[in-house]
Parts: C-alpha cells; sequence; structure tokens
C-alpha cells in the first residue's frame, strides 16, 4: 500500500471517526516517519518506525500526555498500532493499523490511479501533498492547541471569585492624631510620626476600628489630671503623656481600665504614680 492510499482513505473517512485535531497532528507526524522510512515496494502496511515519544511532542506540537492520549484512540480506531518501548533509549514501535488492511486490492490500484492523474495533473507529487499537508496540520493543531490552553485559562479567571476576608480598615494615622490634637489640648503635640508611633497607632487601631472610641478615648485622657499634669503632688514634678505613651499596649488598657481617672481628693499616692512623678 502506497501513501496516496492511506492518505484518501484516512481523509475520506476521518469524520466518522470524529477525530480530535490533535489525533490527526499526531497521525500525519506517524505516518511522515512511515513513510520516510518505508519497506519494499513503498509497501506502507509493512513499513515500521521506532521513535521516542520527544520528538513526536516536537512533530505534533503536542505534551507527553496529549500524545499519550491521542495514539491510544488512534489505536482503538485501528488506524495504528504500536509496540511500547522497554528500557532507556528502546523507543515504541508504530506502524500502520488494520483498518487499512481492510482495503482490498480493486481499491487500491483504483485510489492509486486517481491520485497519482490528479497530482499530476496539478503538477503536485504525492510526496509534496503529504509534506505540505503535515507541517500546515502540526502548525494550524499547536496554534489551536495553544489557543485551547488560553482560552481554559480565561475561562477559569472567571470562575475564580476571590475570597473576601473581612477587617478592620486601613489605619487612619492622620485622622487619630487630629482626635487627639482636638480633645487633648494640654499634652504635647505630635511633631514626628515615625515607624515606632505607627507600629503602637496600627495595633490599638485594630483593637478598636471605630473613631468614636478614639474621641471618648482621649476626651476621657483630658480630664485626667495626673495624665493632664494638673496633679498637685507637692514637689514632685507633674507627669504629663504624650500620644505614644498613651498608644502603648500597658499605658492604654490602665487608661480605659480607669486607672487615671480623678479620685476627687489628694490620697496616697499608689507605687506605679509614684514611678511617673520620680521621671
Amino acid at each position: 500500500m502506497q501513501i496516496a492510499t492511506v492518505f484518501s482513505r484516512f481523509w475520506r473517512d476521518r469524520l466518522n471517526w470524529e477525530l480530535s485535531d490533535s489525533e490527526v497532528a499526531l497521525f500525519f507526524a506517524i505516518l511522515a516517519e512511515i513513510n520516510r522510512t518505508r519497506g519494499e515496494n513503498n509497501n506502507l502496511l509493512e513499513s515500521k518506525i521506532s521513535i521516542g515519544t520527544p520528538k513526536l511532542e516536537l512533530l505534533a506540537g503536542m505534551s507527553r500526555a496529549e500524545v499519550y492520549r491521542a495514539r491510544n484512540r488512534l489505536k482503538q480506531y485501528g488506524l495504528i498500532d504500536f509496540v511500547s518501548g522497554k528500557g532507556k533509549k528502546k523507543y515504541a514501535t508504530y506502524f500502520l493499523g488494520d483498518e487499512f488492511k481492510k482495503v482490498s486490492h480493486i481499491d487500491i490500484e483504483s485510489e492509486t490511479v486517481n491520485k497519482v492523474s490528479q497530482y499530476e495533473t496539478e503538477n503536485v507529487t504525492v510526496s509534496e501533498t503529504v509534506s505540505v499537508t503535515l507541517p500546515e496540520t502540526v502548525s494550524e493543531t499547536r496554534y489551536k492547541n495553544i489557543e485551547y490552553r488560553e482560552e481554559n485559562k480565561e475561562n477559569k479567571r472567571e470562575y475564580i471569585v476571590p475570597q473576601q476576608v473581612e477587617g478592620p480598615p486601613q489605619t487612619p494615622y492622620q485622622k487619630i492624631i487630629e482626635l487627639y490634637h482636638t480633645y487633648c489640648p494640654s499634652l504635647p503635640k505630635v511633631r514626628v510620626l515615625n515607624e515606632t508611633r505607627k507600629k503602637y497607632i496600627r495595633a490599638r487601631w485594630k483593637e478598636h476600628p471605630d473613631l468614636k472610641f478614639w474621641e471618648n478615648y482621649f476626651k476621657s485622657v483630658e480630664e485626667s489630671d495626673f495624665l493632664t499634669g494638673r496633679a498637685n503632688y507637692g514637689n514632685r514634678n507633674p507627669f504629663i503623656a504624650d500620644l505614644e505613651w498613651l498608644m502603648r499596649p500597658n499605658n492604654f488598657a490602665k487608661v480605659i481600665e480607669g486607672k487615671y481617672k480623678n479620685r476627687g481628693y489628694v490620697g496616697t499616692i499608689d507605687e506605679e504614680i509614684k514611678s511617673l512623678l520620680g521621671r
């Protein structure tokens, strides 16, 4: 059987087999290699080719998994057959399948004469036809595979819904400083917003992400005679808090717990306040 008959038979019935583009491309790649090393009398049914999967990937423009799937399907349809290689550098052997052995002797002669006559009329030889068809088919399949993969990527992106993670809004550093300046006029102004202060403000904001809370917090600080330096403890230097001190975790906890609220009278000074006054 010559290649004209194989080509004619395949092209005539390819739609009946419902072959995919990748399967068509792989068939032509294998057929071209078999034709290149054909046996006596140009009988392709007697020709075999040993070829590695990497070369088939290159010839057909397919991945290894696609080659494996396509060659199994071609074998199921009887278009090719193969014997898997065993061991390193022992490649699989491919040859035409039983589907082409069903072609009668009369069909072979008739199709061969018709094809040769047709190709001679068009000044195109059979070998030239296959050499042109194969690269075009492989090229088209390669681009279609690329477009298919890109389309799948786009479809996957469309169905990916970003996980919405709720959390505190972005830390409003300047707004908190403005509230501090507005409601704590007795305390030192903030001149520098360094990373240490940002860290404390950011941590407290995560705990209380509400500007109304901070308004009330700074109001309570201004009401404290001790934190604003208005308390009279004799000859001791008054203590005056600042924003960084108010934002430190331990100090913050004591302020909101009422540790520094006015007691209404001057009594015994506790040890903590005494340590602050002694600075």
